[in-house]
């Protein structure tokens, strides 16, 4: 058994998730400049406040992951250690195989 780091691609998270809670607060901010709309607005713009949190939480562990995973390969790629690849990483090892009999 061997344990990998997440994530399992060589690619970077893309930034333009970021984009997700600066959206929210603007758009909540020009909701709020209708009279009508002002409500949804300050809704919205918390919403993205708390989003930008977050997702700026969830963006740096990946992003965090993914420079490990790089570290990783290279340290394995230096020492002439190849990765072997497994042909389904899923099988249910916790599955009775009398059970289904």
């Amino acid at each position: 058994m061997t344990v990998r780091a997440f994530p399992r691609t060589r690619k970077e998270p893309q930034k333009r998730v970021l984009l997700i809670p600066v959206l929210l607060v603007f758009g909540g901010l020009f909701l709020t400049t209708i009279e009508v709309l002002r409500f949804f607005g300050i809704v919205l713009s918390l919403t993205g406040v708390l989003t930008m949190f977050l997702v700026g939480m969830v963006f740096a562990d990946l992003w965090a992951a993914s420079r490990r995973t790089k570290d990783i390969i290279k340290a394995r790629e230096a020492r002439g250690i190849e990765e072997p690849i497994d042909e389904d990483p899923f099988v249910d090892t916790l599955c009775d195989e009398d059970y289904k009999k």
